[in-house]
C-alpha cells in the first residue's frame, strides 16, 4: 500500500510541478507585455504631446497634430483606468509564487518521496495549500500566451541545464 501511495503522491507532485511551471511561464510571458504596455502608455504621451506642439507639424499639418493633441490627452486616463498597474502587480506575485511552487513540488517528488510515505505526505500538504490559495486568485492571460509557454518550455528554454544532460 505505502509503494502504491507514495508513487500516487510523486506523480500527484510531478503533475503539480508541470501546471505550476506552465502557468508560471505564461504569467512571466504575459507580465512582460504588461511591462511593456505600461511603459507605452508613459512615454507614449510625452512623444506625442511633443509632435503636437512642434511648429513644423501644427503649420504644415494640423489635422496630424490634432491627432496627436487627442492621443495625449486620451492615453493617460485610458491608461489608468485600465487598471494594468494593479495586473502588474497581481501578476508578479503570482509568477513568483507559482514559480517557487514548481521548484518545492520537483523537490517533493525527488526528495521527500524517499522519506516515509507519512513524512512525504506531510512535506506535501502545505504545498497543496500554497497551491491552493494561489489558484484562488483567478488570473488569466490570454490563452496564446499559454501557448508560446508551452512552446519556449518544450524548446528547453525553462529547462535547467543539468535537467538537459539527463
Amino acid at each position: 500500500m505505502n509503494d502504491s501511495a507514495t508513487q500516487a503522491l510523486i506523480d500527484e507532485c510531478d503533475r503539480q510541478f508541470e501546471n505550476c511551471r506552465d502557468t508560471a511561464a505564461s504569467f512571466t510571458i504575459w507580465l512582460r507585455t504588461l511591462r511593456w504596455t505600461r511603459t507605452l502608455c508613459l512615454v507614449a504621451p510625452v512623444i506625442f504631446g511633443a509632435l503636437a506642439t512642434w511648429q513644423v507639424l501644427t503649420g504644415s499639418y494640423p489635422i496630424l497634430a490634432a491627432v496627436f493633441t487627442l492621443l495625449t490627452t486620451v492615453i493617460p486616463p485610458a491608461y489608468k483606468a485600465s487598471g494594468i498597474d494593479a495586473s502588474i502587480q497581481d501578476y508578479q506575485s503570482l509568477a513568483g509564487e507559482f514559480t517557487n511552487l514548481r521548484d518545492r513540488f520537483r523537490q517533493a517528488a525527488l526528495i521527500s518521496s524517499k522519506k516515509s510515505f507519512a513524512e512525504f505526505e506531510a512535506d506535501t500538504r502545505p504545498l497543496i495549500e500554497r497551491l491552493e490559495k494561489a489558484r484562488s486568485q483567478t488570473l488569466t492571460p490570454p490563452d496564446w500566451y499559454f501557448k508560446l509557454a508551452r512552446r519556449k518550455i518544450k524548446a528547453g528554454d525553462y529547462t535547467h541545464s543539468k535537467d538537459m544532460k539527463a
